[in-house]
């Protein structure tokens, strides 16, 4: 085993017609079509002499027969042309054009023509990363090019591709080869040019030089009226501009008839117009050079197919323009900076400035989620009400917060992902510096749908969410509520360095809660050291308890609190402190209030800075009460649990945050192509099916997959024969790809000890099989050896219609549906995604030696994860696979697949990326 780069940019990312520049504007791309050969003719007309020359080596026009070419190359398996277009001159122009057609089966020559008005933006590159995934999806592996010399634009294409390049330089020209596979390093410059370019393309939006409200109005109820009230009474330092077709003057500003009327300069508009106006005012904002929209009209794909027509058109006029989008059907935006004040919503309550972004799916809530970040006190740097993500998605506002220097947390509250394989590679690395907090809503599964394995069986809707998050860093928070307790953590403390958690109380009920919760959050509670308790013992009374949690009792005043606080940070033995005052006298809680702030003032600044500090204040009609010690925040909680629960998912994360990053990893033995010939020759023969016997060993033992010994009989004198080989006892089962469940039909024999029980089980199977499914559906008898040591367990692969191929590991054997101990990873998984699943299971103990038994081989376990999860990524033929049971031996004696199964189906992410329309 050796480790491998990185994985490419999922495809995903090249799904969509949409391309961010380095200069933060869009373009759209597609497939051409016949009828773009006049388009195409003008693009290359349009071009200047020099760019002529760097693409075709000559001055002159473009013959029509090489244009005529180019129109028809859209049949990806021989030749493919994508074209990238913007609006110019009031009209959809072609700006850049990027092909490449077959020399071998598994090369092709590439080429690019960019319009000089758009050469230095990147486009090139981002045509590239396309062309290379369509052609790879066809069987190429090689990129051919040949460039002049000179031509330094489409060297630096090449250079950016993130592609292993050769070159080789002769008479004033460069063939260069590019292999389809990037490297490394190009994959992270590649995710550096997205994120930059991303931000850059949100930057107009959310920190916007002038804004205008399309729809304003002079009805405070209404919402135009709404947004520019907020705008105004928020206090946004520049220029607001209303545009209202009948109205020279609104809330004492000068009013627009249009947005073709505006003045320069302005990055954002707000559309509050009904639907069927949308698209002319998007129209209106692009000819006076509008840079971004928030769409806040609803009416679009929420409503149905109509809408959805309605929308679509939104989005490539916006996307064509260049701008980028936020909605429709949304609340707005915010940005709480000092230097923008900017409420661009209807939410008439303004939260406190600060450094925790919030991004809502909900409209609804959003306003309810505004009303609670104000009520803790937790300051917002910039809050973004996404509506149907249309364009604008959580993706791109995790990029642009990954790089605001001003957001130190991240809070999504999420219905749905667009594209969660993207969003887990974004959210990996913005959690490794930035925690993300999510709440996704909707976790029970509508419905049941069949399915033909134990791994699809066991896979609901909600086991890949919770998958995407842990692999991720992500935080999950339960409720809404919740999800602010934690942020208010975050925002305002350091994060732990270890679970051990101290509680200093005044009351014994909530200091017994407190403990209680610790233990269900996986916190440790752990009893003080002899000093600790020592010093504790010199200013508590005789009845109070040292130990953890420190119960002072009801009498404990503000002398007592200061000083058990500093004790207890001072104390080695912990790594975080929950204070918890109950107000017993209420003339004495403002001085035990202060005495908590200033105990811990006093404790920072002799040192103690590294230790997260909670307050549980349970006072009657108090709200949530702010504490401060100096410039430090102290989150406070009404109750115990609520304190100890955001402590332990902080906990969790900076666990996962310590941890080095998780390695992908690759094989040197293993038949790629092998593999794949096996299940697209089922496909093509059969449609969508399970593989045979044989089809299924194939596939495993070009992955180098370790079988236990087995041998497929025809006849029963085969069977014997092959049982009195391997020695007995040996196991008797069908081969069938119609029986997927053997055990509940009947046709498995355990233990046979001589040749005629072999003869006598071979003739038992067949006729019980021959009854139910058939005797053509019958391949013949499978005979394997008894394995009776080691510990059952099963490895699989579910295909997940959003997610893609998940991979399972669990206690395994008949009953594994029964026990579900089995739990899920997307793939591909790193090497820690692999541990932790071996680790996460409730059977781990059968693994690690329960009661004396023999442990069993980890590092094997292991291989064969890393080995799965590189074939649902690298054959995604595959929608379904068990091999259950897999034997894990003693260690140093690996594995034994006993059984396996695997369903193949054309890959949902086959055929055209791109739309050709």
């Amino acid at each position: 085993m050796r480790r491998i780069p990185a994985p490419p940019p999922a495809t995903d990312d090249l799904d969509t017609s949409r391309l961010v520049l380095r200069d933060g504007t869009t373009a759209t791309v597609r497939i051409a079509r016949p009828e773009d050969r006049d388009a195409l003719r003008r693009f290359f007309h349009d071009l200047t002499p020099e760019s002529r020359w760097n693409r075709f080596f000559t001055v002159g026009e473009t013959p029509d027969a090489i244009t005529d070419r180019f129109a028809e190359a859209s049949e990806g398996n021989r030749s493919l042309t994508l074209l990238a277009c913007r609006h110019l001159d009031g009209e959809l122009r072609i700006v850049a054009v990027a092909s490449y057609s077959r020399l071998t089966d598994t090369a092709a020559e590439v080429a690019f023509a960019v319009d000089d008005r758009f050469q230095g933006r990147g486009i090139g590159t981002l045509l590239l990363e396309r062309l290379a995934a369509r052609a790879a999806d066809h069987g190429f592996q090689r990129f051919h090019a040949t460039t002049l010399v000179d031509n330094a634009a489409m060297r630096e294409v090449f250079r950016d591709s993130g592609f292993e390049i050769r070159s080789r330089s002769a008479a004033g020209t460069v063939d260069v080869q590019l292999a389809l596979t990037p490297s490394a390093e190009g994959v992270i410059s590649a995710e550096r040019r997205r994120r930059q370019a991303t931000a850059a393309s949100l930057r107009p939006m959310l920190a916007p030089r002038a804004v205008t409200v399309i729809g304003a109005s002079r009805e405070p109820g209404k919402i135009g009226g709404r947004i520019l009230k907020a705008l105004r009474s928020g206090g946004f330092i520049g220029p607001i501009y209303p545009v209202h077709p009948h109205a020279t003057e609104i809330a004492g500003l000068p009013a627009f008839r249009s947005a073709r009327e505006l003045p320069s300069g302005v990055d954002l508009a707000i559309v509050a117009v009904p639907p069927h106006a949308v698209l002319a005012a998007v129209d209106d904002c692009a000819a006076s050079g509008v840079k971004s929209l928030v769409v806040i009209t609803a009416g679009f794909a929420e409503i149905g197919a109509e809408g959805r027509t309605l929308q679509d058109a939104l989005v490539e006029k916006s996307r064509a323009y260049g701008m980028r989008m936020v909605g429709p059907n949304c609340m707005g935006l915010l940005n709480m900076h000092p230097d923008v004040r900017m409420n661009a919503s209807f939410s008439p309550i303004l939260p406190p400035a600060g450094h925790v972004a919030l991004s809502s799916q909900s409209g609804a809530l959003g306003i309810a989620i505004l009303g609670l970040a104000a009520e803790r006190h937790v300051g917002l740097s910039t809050f973004v009400s996404v509506g149907n993500k249309a364009d604008v998605s959580g993706n791109d506002l995790l990029e642009y917060w990954e790089e605001d220097p001003d957001t130190r947390v991240i809070l999504l509250y999420l219905e749905s992902f667009g594209n969660p394989r993207r969003f887990a590679r974004i959210a990996r690395r913005v959690s490794r510096n930035k925690p993300i907090v999510a709440l996704k809503a909707g976790r029970t599964r509508a419905g049941s749908r069949a399915a033909g394995s134990h791994t699809a069986a066991l896979a609901a809707s909600d086991v890949a969410v919770d998958a995407l998050f842990h692999q991720s860093g992500v935080i999950r928070a339960e409720t809404i509520d919740e999800m602010f307790d934690i942020a208010a953590l975050l925002d305002a403390q350091p994060l732990p360095a270890g679970n051990r958690v101290a509680v200093v109380t005044n009351a014994g009920g909530p200091g017994i809660l407190a403990v209680d919760a610790c233990e269900a959050a996986g916190l440790a509670v752990a009893e003080f050291s002899a000093d600790t308790q020592a010093r504790l013992h010199s200013f508590l009374p005789r009845t109070a308890s040292v130990g953890n949690p420190v119960d002072m009792v009801a009498s404990a005043g503000p002398a007592e609190y200061g000083a058990a606080i500093e004790a207890v940070l001072a104390s080695p033995d912990t790594d975080a402190l929950i204070v918890i005052f109950t107000p017993v006298d209420s003339s004495c809680s403002e001085q035990i209030v202060s005495a908590i702030q200033d105990a811990i003032g006093r404790a920072r600044a002799a040192g103690v800075l590294n230790k997260p500090i909670l307050a549980c204040v349970m006072a009657e009609a108090r709200g949530h009460v702010s504490l401060c010690a100096g410039v430090e925040r102290i989150p406070t909680y009404t109750f115990p649990e609520n304190a100890v629960r955001a402590l332990g998912k902080a906990s969790s994360y900076a666990t996962w945050r310590r941890q080095p990053a998780g390695l992908f990893w690759g094989f040197e033995d293993i038949h790629l192509e092998q593999a794949r010939a096996v299940c697209r020759e089922a496909l093509a023969k059969r449609g969508d099916t399970w593989l045979s016997e044989s089809e299924t060993w194939d596939v495993l033992h070009a992955f180098a997959m370790p079988a236990a010994v087995r041998s497929l009989g025809k006849t029963a004198a085969d069977a014997a024969a092959f049982a009195s080989v391997i020695g007995f006892p040996v196991a008797a089962k069908l081969a069938s790809r119609k029986v997927q469940h053997k055990t509940e039909l009947g046709v498995v024999r355990l233990n046979l000890m001589t040749p005629q029980h072999v003869r006598e089980a071979f003739d038992d199977i067949v006729a019980r099989a021959t009854q139910a499914v058939g005797g053509d559906a019958i391949d013949g008898v499978v005979i394997q050896p008894m394995i009776t040591s080691g510990v059952e367990t099963i490895v699989g692969i579910a295909h997940d219609p959003l997610f893609g191929p998940l991979v399972a590991f669990g206690i395994g054997g008949i009953n594994v549906e029964v026990f579900g101990d089995v739990r899920f990873r997307i793939a591909p998984l790193t090497d820690h995604d692999a541990d932790d699943l071996l680790h996460e299971i409730r059977g781990l103990p059968l693994l690690k030696g329960h009661r004396g038994r023999t442990p069993a081989d980890m590092d094997a376990l292991r291989d064969i994860l890393l080995r799965v999860s590189r074939l649902a990524e690298e054959v995604p033929e595959i929608s379904e696979l068990d091999l259950n049971p897999v034997i894990a031996l003693a260690p140093g004696h690996g594995c034994r697949i006993v059984d396996a199964r695997i369903r193949v189906a054309t890959p949902r992410r086959s055929g055209s990326r791109l739309p050709t329309v």
